[in-house]
């Protein structure tokens, strides 16, 4: 009875403390900031170093704040379950021990089907795209290894992501007792340098953020996936749905231009790395 109580009573505290939500850019230019969500705790993006925020989204949050003519308010939130609880909690509605929505939130997936789930948030912005690929040791795979190799060596991924139901199916299941679990790629990274495993299977962005500096005999590629219908997504922004406001038409827009006048590739060298443009993603549309 207790708890039922508390979780009430908190709900109450939070309507009446939630900060206004901005719809349109005019709102964002009266209070005078963009408040963004990004990912904490997640390396190259999104993260903490010496106490400050830093990462290449921390960045794309700033540049874009400052092409909208605002300051940049940006808060660290945790993941939850999947992307449409962290769209709730932090995009369209606030979670009920939380601290409100914010006007947006970076790192979203730009994808037509998965925005068919989600009718209360809309997705703007494209401004990257991401693929898989593998990190592996050569001492373990060789230099060109293929996803056979780990049919009989150990391969890390991070647990509930594309890559942990690809290896778990691929080469119809001949891989999955040998795929270990890991809560981040972080860990995962220190379990390939360790020699716990031989490969990881991810994103780029983050598995060449991690791996940084890694020894000689850890290399990154792509390797051919039979059966993964795609290997590729473009990243974008997401905005509470309107249809009175305009602020995801401008984001959108300040977005596009710092794609083209090329400070989103800026900021991804200054991190060092590899930059794509989303033009360059596949037509497809399959859902992750």
């Amino acid at each position: 009875m207790w708890i039922r109580t508390l979780q009430t009573l908190t709900a109450t505290m939070l309507i009446l403390a939630l900060p206004a939500h901005a719809v349109s850019l005019d709102d964002v230019k009266a209070k005078g900031t963009l408040s963004v969500s990004l990912y904490k705790d997640f390396p190259p993006y999104s993260y903490l170093k010496d106490g400050k925020q830093t990462g290449v989204d921390v960045d794309l949050a700033r540049a874009l704040a400052d092409k909208l003519g605002v300051e940049s308010d940006i808060r660290l939130v945790g993941a939850d379950e999947n992307v449409e609880d962290d769209l709730r909690n932090n995009v369209w509605k606030g979670h009920y021990l939380g601290s409100g929505v914010t006007d947006v939130m970076l790192h979203m997936p730009y994808d037509r089907e998965f925005s068919k789930k989600v009718d209360e948030a809309s997705f703007v912005a494209p401004y990257q795209l991401e693929k898989v690929v593998f990190a592996f040791n050569t001492d373990k795979v060789g230099k060109q290894p293929t996803i056979a190799n780990f049919m009989s060596e150990p391969i890390g991924v991070e647990i509930d992501t594309l890559s942990d139901f690809y290896l778990l199916q691929a080469m119809q299941g001949a891989i999955s007792r040998n795929v270990r679990h890991y809560a981040n790629l972080t860990k995962a990274a220190e379990a390939l340098k360790s020699g716990e495993i031989s490969g990881i299977m991810g994103p780029r962005g983050e598995l060449e953020g991690i791996l940084a500096t890694r020894p000689a005999n850890i290399q990154m590629q792509s390797l051919v996936t039979p059966g993964l219908a795609r290997g590729s997504w473009a990243m974008g922004i997401a905005v509470k749905a309107d249809i009175k406001g305009n602020l995801g038409k401008e984001v959108d827009k300040a977005m596009a231009e710092l794609v083209k006048d090329g400070t989103v590739k800026k900021v991804f060298e200054e991190h060092k790395l590899t930059y794509q443009p989303p033009a360059e993603a596949s037509n497809v549309t399959t859902s992750q």
